[in-house]
């Protein structure tokens, strides 16, 4: 037991060090799994048919069910992120994603498009009623990175590399005008973003009746995130805005944390609860919540995220049904929410043109109805975000068991894309549009001890397109389409 528990650590350990390496997207940034069996099943039976220690993740509930065991493997995961643009007006600056030929209409693709996406679990019984358990899991896919050089005139998405960028002016030289005093320019032409998050779920879990087990996890996160090539909003943020104001117009204060300031991390925790009913010997219910992850500030991006710099981790909620109508045959049914909405940095929408106009403070406003309202700018507690709406996703498995050796499953999942077409502009970093998944999976025990996990997902492309804020008035779009390959090593102790 002792080389066991070192052997525990030490894989532990490692998979901390390789996740911070990794990006995810399926639906949201959430994965679609992370039970190895339930990714055969596109997610289904996490809640109510645990099977692996990684279960921990999905319901907590299920550690009492699935004995001493030691899970550890990984996958290859391949997102597939691309935009067309629109053309800005090189003499005016340009906010719209833009395009990559001569009339801005071609398809730039994001870098990047391969990375490695580790899992960990342990699960140890305390008695034959309880369990304790551990599992670590990732979250990310707000993993872009788009090259100046394939875009129009090499402007960049964001118009970084646009020498009239407005506001400010960022050159002397007509037709802009004078760099307006006290600013510079932030960031190039290269952009993306690259959020990475880590959670270890420390549970416990215990059968209070014959038919029943309830169980609960403390939830640590660490993230990690840089952003690249925003430079261009800096005339948006509460730090530009109010150095403006005060100063009566004669200079601004540059935002010093916007863009461009390399990696930034913070901790946080959450807590999950779950429990796990076997109604009768066909049908199991399953229900689990997880909290809010409360999060420590990215500092670095305090005049990026709202609230100067928060972004916490959203709340999720799950229920599901497994029905085994024979002894070899098991149906698995979820239906999971994502509260996305409730973390200002992703639920906001992009308010900045009407509600964080800084001529109207002035008093004379851009267009009709624009006001200026310090809070609604970057930065601000209802800064512009990436206006993610609550995601509700379906999930359909099936598993087979050949025989004692060999299990076969297949699943998918449907949920509506958490991004809508007025919200394209910022969403260029962070394209998560997918909908559907279909997956494969099988586990194989070559021995009593040992198994093998294998499975297979392939997530279709969505496009997300349509006008809405610095589009000018044209309809860019967002594409993604995903592959996932994994297997995962079981060590069985009893």
């Amino acid at each position: 037991l002792m080389s066991a528990s070192r052997f525990v650590a030490f894989a532990l350990g490692l998979a901390s060090v390789v996740a911070l390496q990794t990006a995810q997207a399926t639906n949201g940034y959430m994965s679609h799994a992370y039970s190895p069996a339930a990714k055969g099943m596109a997610g289904a039976g996490e809640a109510a048919l645990p099977q692996d220690s990684l279960s921990l993740v999905g319901n907590p509930a299920g550690l009492a069910k699935v004995g001493q065991r030691l899970d550890i493997g990984a996958a290859w995961f391949s997102p597939k992120r691309e935009y067309t643009g629109v053309t800005p007006n090189p003499a005016t600056g340009a906010y719209a994603p833009i395009g990559g030929g001569p009339l801005g209409t071609d398809t730039v693709e994001s870098q990047n498009n391969d990375f490695l996406v580790p899992n960990f679990g342990y699960t140890h019984p305390l008695d034959a009623k309880s369990a304790f358990g551990v599992a670590l899991f990732g979250n990310g896919g707000m993993n872009t990175d788009y090259r100046s050089v394939d875009t129009f005139m090499n402007l960049g998405i964001y118009g970084g590399n646009n020498g009239c960028a407005n506001p400010p002016h960022y050159a002397t030289a007509a037709p802009c005008g004078p760099q307006i005093p006290g600013t510079a320019m932030q960031g190039g032409g290269n952009a993306g973003v690259n959020l990475v998050q880590l959670g270890i779920s420390l549970g416990y879990a215990r059968e209070v009746m014959d038919n029943l087990s309830i169980g609960g996890a403390f939830v640590l996160g660490y993230q990690t995130i840089e952003v690249r090539g925003v430079g261009a909003f800096q005339g948006f943020t509460e730090t530009f805005t109010q150095s403006m104001i005060a100063n009566r117009g004669a200079g601004a204060d540059t935002p010093a944390n916007l863009t461009d300031r390399g990696d930034d991390a913070a901790w946080g925790y959450g807590f999950q609860i779950g429990a796990l009913w076997a109604v009768n010997p066909q049908w199991d219910l399953g229900i689990s919540y997880r909290t809010k992850m409360y999060m420590g500030e990215f500092d670095k991006y305090q005049d990026l995220f709202a609230e100067g710099g928060d972004f916490d981790m959203p709340a999720v909620g799950t229920i599901g049904l497994a029905f085994k109508p024979t002894s070899q045959l098991t149906f698995a049914f979820d239906i999971q929410q994502i509260w996305y909405s409730d973390v200002k940095s992703i639920g906001n929408t992009n308010q900045l043109a009407q509600k964080c106009d800084l001529n109207a403070a002035f008093g004379a406003p851009s267009s009709p109805g624009a006001v200026y309202d310090p809070s609604y700018c970057l930065g601000g507690s209802n800064g512009a975000g990436f206006g993610w709406r609550d995601m509700t996703v379906f999930k359909l498995g099936v598993q087979y068991a050949i025989n004692n050796a060999l299990t076969v499953r297949a699943g998918y999942s449907h949920g509506s894309s958490p991004i809508v077409s007025q919200e394209v502009a910022f969403n260029t970093l962070a394209p998560g549009v997918i909908q559907d998944h279909w997956t494969l999976g099988a586990t194989y025990r070559p021995q009593r001890n040992y198994e093998l996990t294998f499975w297979g997902m392939y997530a279709p492309q969505e496009t997300v397109e349509g006008p809405g804020a610095f589009t000018g008035g044209q309809s860019p779009s967002i594409s993604m389409k995903q592959y996932e390959l994994g297997v995962n090593f079981a060590w069985l102790f009893n």
